[in-house]
């Protein structure tokens, strides 16, 4: 390890020595958790794992899921001998009970020494019988939900990276299992709550759960602004013991798209790692086939480079790493994709049969929302609005080139004018200021920037043919004239029409 990683004490401080932390250590590793699943047969104990490992690199980790599951399923503490004797608070067991628990808890338990154990005189011992060896137990001296959530957060870790331990829970939580499936459920049925599912959202949905299930590979190609990244997102969230998701970065390096996935998986990736480092334990993780990968502006997995002759270096990798081993795939993408597809065929020496052929299904989306859609996606920015209000922000989303982000934009432009005026909510006038006096002005003006390179094209255009045209008038005026008959006039009068030409 670099030397600049620590430091002795009463040295000055280097910022790089905190680097290798414990405390900066997040989530585990993907590749460990491929290998853990490598041995679970059932296909549900691969994705109760998988989704434990994604909750371990969320705010708190694991930690704090050991804490929810205590706190939501207090009543499933326990050992079924206690359970069966009574979980009162203060609930004392006396030796009889306390030796039918003691069965059942495993050997990381408290030991729970009863007086009736001691085979020699008390008198022998360098403490008093009663205190070292008592003949009752509280409920709390053998098992607090505290000390049960400290516990269960390195049991999680293990049960998650062991490949030698039982795929089952701790002795002071038995149905573990279970509870976290029910708990997965649940995020599942917040993140689905949390949405609007529009038209394009439920083609969506369907073409994934069709990779997921096929394992294959779908294309699905739509417009841009018409919710396909919420969508997917939205998918990805309702599945996190099987779904990742990867926006593709717009950076024409290898590197940066092979760690965008690598960070999406779990798998730790150095600033100093090369992209074949990454690209063997991204196959690793997903040839094992239990996660899709969902691959977001994927128009981007092409040639970003001006390059003549460069190949379709990822789309060759997705093809003959992923989908040919079975890893379900999917492609949310504009009609760039398919246009810049044809350039590289052109381009290069590459075809695109065999892409094609693995193409399970291509998915061509609606290039727009019917108006009820569109008032459910308002409704869903701004729930505090009233019906007009609601109409008001899908019928700018109708006019305006953004689309769906003209609802999020004028929703967030209305909150800024209420808290101005000290308003926790937006009204119908906030609205309508937003999208009279903001929006549509913002709307215009950007739409007369983007035609501005246009008229300056056109403009330049029209100067060159008005300058050529006013060099071929001086040479023909001078080879039929002297130079020194040249009027000064004439000189004026075509130097001011060139001019005029420019400005104009």
């Amino acid at each position: 390890m670099s030397n600049t990683r620590t430091a002795k004490p009463g040295t000055d401080l280097r910022q790089e020595r905190y680097a290798s932390s414990p405390e900066l250590d997040r989530g585990l590793a993907a590749k460990c958790i491929a290998l853990r699943c490598s041995v679970l047969d059932e296909a549900e104990d691969r994705e109760t794992v998988w989704f434990l490992q994604k909750l371990s690199y969320m705010r708190g980790g694991l930690a704090s899921l050991a804490n929810e599951l205590i706190a939501r399923f207090a009543d499933c503490l326990g050992t079924a001998s206690m359970h069966k004797f009574g979980m009162r608070p203060g609930q004392i067991h006396n030796a009889q009970q306390v030796k039918a628990i003691r069965k059942e808890i495993s050997a990381d338990g408290p030991n729970l020494p009863l007086a009736c154990d001691m085979k020699v005189s008390p008198s022998e011992y360098d403490c008093p019988s009663s205190e070292c060896h008592p003949s009752t137990y509280a409920l709390e001296e053998i098992l607090t939900p505290k000390e049960a959530a400290n516990k269960l957060a390195h049991f999680l870790e293990k049960l998650c990276l062991d490949p030698a331990l039982e795929f089952k829970g701790p002795w002071y939580f038995t149905d573990l299992i279970k509870c976290i499936r029910e708990w997965k459920s649940v995020r599942s049925a917040e993140a689905k709550a949390q949405t609007v599912t529009t038209e394009i959202g439920a083609l969506i949905n369907e073409e994934l759960d069709y990779a997921l299930e096929s394992k294959c590979m779908v294309l699905i190609d739509g417009l841009a602004r018409i919710g396909k990244t919420f969508a997917a997102k939205n998918w990805c969230d309702q599945r996190e013991g099987r779904a990742r998701y990867v926006q593709v970065p717009s950076r024409n390096d290898e590197t940066g798209f092979f760690r965008a996935i690598a960070k999406a998986l779990g798998i730790p990736c150095g600033l100093s790692w090369k992209s074949t480092q990454l690209q063997d334990r991204i196959e690793d993780v997903l040839q094992g086939g239990d996660l899709i990968i969902v691959f977001d502006e994927a128009h981007y997995l092409w040639p970003n480079s001006s390059y003549r002759y460069a190949l379709p270096v990822r789309v060759n990798w997705i093809m003959t790493a992923l989908v040919n081993y079975g890893v379900p795939v999917a492609l949310v993408t504009t009609p760039q994709f398919i246009q810049t597809q044809r350039i590289v065929e052109q381009r290069t020496s590459w075809t695109s049969e065999q892409f094609i052929g693995r193409i399970g299904k291509y998915k061509k989306l609606p290039d727009s929302l019917g108006k009820e859609d569109l008032q459910n996606v308002a409704k869903s920015f701004l729930p505090e609005g009233d019906t007009m209000s609601i109409e008001m922000l899908a019928l700018y989303a109708q006019s305006s080139r953004k689309y769906l982000a003209a609802i999020e934009a004028a929703v967030r432009r209305a909150r800024y004018l209420a808290m101005k005026e000290g308003r926790k909510s937006a009204n119908r006038i906030d609205v309508k200021k937003a999208i009279q006096e903001s929006a549509i002005p913002s709307d215009t003006a950007m739409a007369v920037a983007l035609s501005q390179p246009d008229k300056m094209r056109r403009r330049a255009k029209n100067a060159a043919l008005q300058s050529r045209r006013v060099k071929r008038c001086l040479i023909a005026e001078s080879e039929s004239t002297a130079p020194e008959d040249i009027s000064v006039p004439n000189r004026i009068s075509f130097a001011h029409t060139a001019s005029e030409s420019v400005s104009g």
